[in-house]
């Protein structure tokens, strides 16, 4: 495609060069770079992009959008936004796919994963094939790869909206978080539906206030055609609330209110067994039989059974998607055989903790909850004492331990997250660093009187420890621990937890 074509809808300040030229591909990275391809200089938050042109040209850059003045021999276009330039540029290259079927947006701070598995599940149903971009895996039609972020950068999200369209996708969805709309990674991307699951605590680091974090969540909704029923926001989150009186007639609204167009009738069963029972609709009322347990599962099935009714999808196929959709990967997901009750669940902030501590706790009847969790270094630090707050209120007994401590000190951040649990009078925990170590003390308890949470991974197979990333999976340590258990006696592995947790604290004091 020729420069001049790329570039079409970008503010162009200046250019230099011939503009005709043929561009074979698009990249802001300096090191994907090559013969004939565009090399777009994207301001960093430690770089500038500006800084790798020169790198970008000598592996073969045939022309280069930046910011900055026009330099150097090769084709050179200035804009005021070169992230925008960027999103503009990619869906150029690629044809503009999102035009070629429905996409459906999620967004919110909890939920988005799980209710973008529900809808693809119900996107099943129909028999055509679908598209996902996740967190967990993106997808097109029967292609499908391990995602490594939730909404993948402007290039690579067209090049799969792309891959769709070759797959005669008709219906996608994809997870749009509150970095990428900020970051204008679907920039020009047109939504059939867009979905608001709630908003909490979460990237602080990133957005500093809820107003911040909430305006973020609201751009997503700027990409649909509000003239229509496009916009599926939960009315009994607060900030829910006050995005449905903003976009007024585009609302479809869900909860569990009778205020809510999408809301569950009579007798709803939400049990250890599952969610049963009847969801009214503006499309007919829906049955729901659905294996997946808890409160927050019957918010995510209601804002997915309005995001498909928005983007046509009939009640006959959303009672199939429903049944069908037997777990979601790290999400309320019970591991283990036998009498042992063992849940790993992504939540790893503190909304999300307590929801999940709640339907636990609404589920599990008189039995004990155990909770293995830790935070994130270089993240969020301010929510580490609320989050020891909610396991110390919460739980009968807290592990506490690291969840991807990358290049904080893991003891430092067990100090933080302790001041949330000392804080509450009655809380029972332990501090055991080592991950598995924990998880092996926890297994300890996974018995008939007690339920085992290890919270804050999920999905994730990985552990980030200094500049190292390790292969760590809870489900795995989870099983194998429990398989342990078989096979080495209950108070040998509790001695051998104490032990650990003893010399870790003498070394903490040395």
């Amino acid at each position: 495609m020729k420069l001049q074509n790329l570039i079409e809808g970008v503010p162009v300040l200046a250019a230099q060069g011939d503009l005709g030229i043929e561009i074979n591909g698009v990249t802001a990275d300096s090191r994907q770079a090559q013969a004939g391809s565009l090399f777009v200089a994207v301001p960093g938050f430690i770089h500038d992009g500006v800084r790798f042109v020169d790198g970008a040209i000598e592996r073969g850059a045939a022309a280069i959008v930046a910011e900055a003045p026009p330099f150097g021999e090769a084709a050179f276009v200035r804009t005021d936004d070169a992230r925008t330039a960027l999103a503009v540029i990619a869906s150029n290259f690629y044809g503009h796919p999102a035009g070629k079927f429905k996409l459906i947006g999620v967004t919110g701070t909890s939920g988005k994963t799980t209710t973008t598995k529900m809808i693809e599940s119900v996107l099943d149903a129909t028999g055509d094939p679908v598209g996902m971009i996740g967190t967990i895996e993106y997808r097109a039609g029967q292609e499908r790869i391990t995602a490594d972020r939730t909404t993948p950068d402007a290039v690579v999200l067209q090049e799969w909206l792309a891959r769709m369209a070759a797959a005669d996708v008709r219906y996608a969805v994809m997870e749009v978080s509150s970095h990428a709309l900020v970051l204008r990674r679907t920039w020009g991307v047109r939504f059939a539906a867009a979905v608001f699951t709630n908003l909490s605590r979460d990237h602080f680091d990133f957005h500093h206030s809820f107003e911040e974090y909430f305006a973020a969540k609201r751009m997503l909704f700027d990409q649909i055609d509000r003239t229509a029923k496009t916009a599926v926001v939960n009315i009994d989150d607060p900030y829910g609330r006050r995005l449905a009186a903003d976009l007024g007639d585009a609302v479809i609204s869900f909860g569990i209110s009778d205020a809510a167009d999408i809301r569950p009738a009579g007798q709803f069963r939400n049990d250890i067994d599952g969610l049963n029972g009847v969801v009214r609709t503006p499309w007919g009322d829906c049955q729901v039989n659905s294996a997946l347990v808890g409160t927050p599962n019957l918010y995510n099935w209601l804002g997915a059974i309005g995001a498909c009714g928005a983007a046509g999808i009939g009640v006959e196929a959303m009672e199939r998607g429903i049944r069908d959709l037997k777990t979601v990967r790290g999400r309320f997901e019970r591991v283990g055989n036998g009498d042992a009750t063992v849940l790993v669940d992504y939540a790893h902030k503190p909304d999300a903790l307590e929801k999940l501590l709640g339907a636990v706790r609404g589920l599990s009847g008189e039995r004990r909850i155990v909770l293995v969790f830790g935070c994130g270094g270089d993240r969020d630090a301010g929510k580490r004492p609320l989050m020891g707050e909610i396991a110390g209120r919460l739980a009968d007994l807290t592990i506490l331990t690291s969840d991807n401590p990358r290049g904080e000190d893991p003891e430092r951040i067990l100090d933080e997250v302790e001041k949330g649990l000392s804080a509450v009078p009655a809380a029972r925990y332990e501090r055991i660093a080592d991950r598995r170590a924990a998880i092996e003390r926890a297994m300890v308890e996974a018995e008939a009187q007690s339920v085992v949470v290890i919270a804050g991974k999920g999905h994730e197979n990985y552990q980030v420890i200094g500049d190292q990333i390790i292969h760590f999976d809870d489900r795995e340590e989870a099983e194998f621990a429990l398989q342990k258990l078989s096979t080495k006696t209950t108070d040998t592995i509790r001695n051998d937890s104490a032990t650990r947790t003893r010399t870790e604290s003498m070394a903490k004091k040395s």
